[in-house]
């Protein structure tokens, strides 16, 4: 898990999630507003995304986050 700020000053965290069918997903859960998004990693397993995020910077998880869809658990 990874915490980082966002230009506008929220602060977010993000942890990857093993979805159905060997898909992981990064999870944002703003810390103020209980916000929740998703984005698909492009990792074939865990291990590899979790290689991804380590090498993101706070700017490249703040784009990410902007890309990123509204959680929908299940899908």
């Amino acid at each position: 898990m990874r915490s980082f700020d966002t230009p506008d000053g929220q602060r977010w965290q993000a942890a990857l999630l093993e979805a159905s069918y060997g898909q992981v997903l990064l999870i944002f859960s703003a810390d103020q507003g209980g916000a929740l998004r998703q984005h698909a990693m492009p990792a074939e397993h865990l291990a590899q995304a979790t290689e991804q995020l380590a090498a993101l910077d706070d700017a490249a998880l703040a784009a990410l986050l902007a890309q990123a869809a509204p959680w929908q658990p299940g899908i």
